[in-house]
């Protein structure tokens, strides 16, 4: 071979490879994920045989954390792994409990932190060879969810590892747990990844074929670099697959929310809310506090007004079969989705300011989904803000035609309505929908999300909108947030500011603000906890109001509210028990909207 030959295919092979790593750089294609809007989570290992018992214990806390939380040595965990039986592990059950119920995506636990392998591993003898069950429960999954066209999700705790000592997290260390004190512990992250992470997420993306989406967990202190191994071996192995955000440093095709946490505005970025159905993920035998169905519907069609998409967990007992009130919340939803999936699947988020006091808005192309959740006050709805003419309003599950009167964009719904049913009005417009982006009033209450503000930063830095739609290092000197709002109806209303935080932390005491409304100032005053909405986020990101006052508009127009802090406050911590408390800092006040309120 001539030098000429020599360098032409030297030339190719580089270019070969520089394509071959730009493929594994790229994005998967987000689409198939952006439409279907609904998926199931499943968190299923060891923790399902203590059921949140020990030593005939109940023990406090997410039933998956009972390991860290009972301070049990390795030695005596693993012995649950006898009766980790599968008897009643019926995967095609699992798959058509999600199917039924509309759900278009699985995502299963292969290991959680207890660090046991749902699957045969090479690099690890801690999985299911130790139980009776001697089949590989995950193939049988990933057969079922092809056979019934259900995309196929893999959960992998990377960070965690309550089974290796060289993925000790200190902070959470206790005497005994690898048979020794904990100060004789010697943690090696580095050598925890290359020995076992990578090698197993390699089993995982080369035994059971296309994987549709890798979802890690607690990244806690991964460097951006270990990170990012997690993100190449799957760029590397199945570009296709969508990797979440909890991967961590932001490397993941979506963002990531807190445990139950849903956003408080629209967002403009892929997000997924991942839900319990009672308190914990992995089955607890004396957790009863489940949600009502209706309440998880709905979170699903909230998600959907605001963007992003809904994933509902299902903790199944260690014999595999899946607790009843977690069949009859998946047969609810899936009886409402067979008559109004149209209004889920492939919908983009309200284009409204917010969603209205009676519920929530999607949208699709031309057309415009209404979830009612109650009654209308006076059983008329009037769509403020409607600049896209109206052809057609009708009951989306049974085509009714309901009258509207398109000058003022209103029209009266029916008294047979059953709300427990959450009905959806269908809206066809002439046109793609346009809204105006004013914030006008409804019902009395005039919603102001923060996320609609435009920000003045201050001498220490600027205060941001976190991707969860509230506020984000909002503190003394941080700026402050403007929001413009319009008046239809003078007269004197109530200021109402909401706010939220993570369950571990008290509401803060001494938290000031000052609120200026027009010419109305309200200056250092102190946020009391008046009140805190009872929904299905009050155990993980309960939401509280602040009645800051009353001030009075004498005429119609536009107005502008400005928010600035004064002083944040001190709370008090209450207690660890495994969630973790993300994207939050010590110095900010998480504003989620202002409300005027009309007396």
């Amino acid at each position: 071979m001539n030098l000429k030959n020599y360098l032409k295919i030297l030339l190719l092979c580089c270019m070969l490879c520089g394509c071959n790593k730009a493929r594994q750089s790229e994005a998967p294609d987000m689409e198939w994920w952006r439409e279907a809007r609904f998926g199931m989570f499943i968190h299923w290992g060891l923790y399902s045989v203590a059921a949140g018992q020990w030593d005939g214990k109940d023990i406090d806390g997410i039933g998956e954390w009972i390991q860290n939380f009972a301070k049990i040595p390795n030695s005596d965990y693993e012995k649950l792994a006898a009766d980790f039986t599968l008897a009643n592990y019926h995967p095609e059950e699992w798959v058509m409990l999600a199917k039924q119920a509309g759900a278009r995506y699985i995502v299963f636990t292969t290991k959680h932190h207890e660090g046991f392998c749902l699957y045969p591993s090479d690099v690890s003898d801690f999985d299911i060879e130790r139980t009776p069950y001697k089949n590989d429960p995950l193939k049988e999954l990933v057969e079922a969810c092809r056979k019934h066209d259900i995309k196929v999700g893999f959960y992998y705790s990377h960070r965690q590892d309550w089974r290796e000592e060289e993925a000790a997290v200190m902070k959470n260390e206790y005497d005994g747990h690898y048979g020794k004190p904990k100060s004789e512990v010697k943690p090696d992250l580095d050598s925890y990844i290359r020995k076992k992470a990578l090698p197993q997420v390699r089993e995982l993306l080369t035994r059971y074929g296309k994987i549709d989406l890798l979802w890690y967990d607690t990244p806690f202190d991964l460097t951006k670099e270990q990170s990012r191994m997690f993100v190449d071996v799957v760029r590397e192995l199945q570009p296709e697959c969508i990797i979440n955000g909890r991967v961590g440093f932001d490397l993941g095709d979506y963002g990531p929310l807190g445990d139950n946490e849903m956003p408080c505005a629209r967002v403009s970025k892929d997000l997924e809310m991942v839900a319990t159905m009672n308190h914990t993920w992995g089955y607890k035998k004396n957790d009863h506090a489940w949600k009502a169905p209706k309440d998880i519907l709905c979170s699903l069609i909230e998600c959907t007004s605001r963007g992003i998409n809904y994933m509902v967990n299902i903790g199944p007992k260690a014999d595999g079969s899946v607790p009843q009130p977690s069949v009859d919340i998946m047969n609810f939803i899936g009886e409402w989705m067979r008559a109004n999936s149209e209004s889920i699947y492939g919908a983009t988020a309200n284009p409204f300011n917010d969603n209205f006091p009676w519920g929530y808005v999607t949208s699709k192309g031309n057309t415009l989904y209404l979830h009612l959740l109650r009654r209308p006050v006076d059983n008329r709805i009037i769509l403020k803000g409607m600049l896209s003419p109206i052809e057609r309003a009708e009951l989306l599950a049974s085509g009714r035609n309901l009258f509207l009167s398109e000058e003022s964009c209103s029209f009266t719904v029916p008294d047979d309505l059953d709300y427990e049913r959450v009905p959806v009005i269908k809206l066809t417009c002439k046109e793609p929908v346009r809204i105006s982006d004013a914030n006008y009033m409804n019902e009395n209450i005039i919603s102001i999300p923060v996320a609609n503000g435009k920000i003045t930063p201050g001498a220490e830095g600027t205060l941001s909108i976190a991707e969860g739609g509230n506020t984000q290092n909002f503190h003394a000197g941080t700026g402050k947030i403007r929001m413009k709002f319009e008046v239809d109806s003078p007269g004197k209303y109530t200021v109402r500011v909401f706010t939220s935080r993570h369950w571990r932390r008290s509401f803060a005491e001494g938290a000031q603000i000052t609120l200026k409304v027009g010419d109305t100032l309200f200056d250092s005053v102190v946020l009391e906890k008046n009140g805190e909405l009872e929904n299905v986020r009050q155990n993980s990101y309960p939401e509280s109001w602040s009645d800051v006052g009353t001030v009075t508009f004498d005429k119609e127009g536009t107005r502008e509210v400005e928010l600035s802090v004064n002083k944040t406050g001190t709370f008090s911590k209450l207690g660890f028990f495994g969630e973790d408390i993300q994207n939050e800092s010590d110095n900010n006040i998480r504003f989620l909207r202002i409300e005027f309120i009309r007396q």
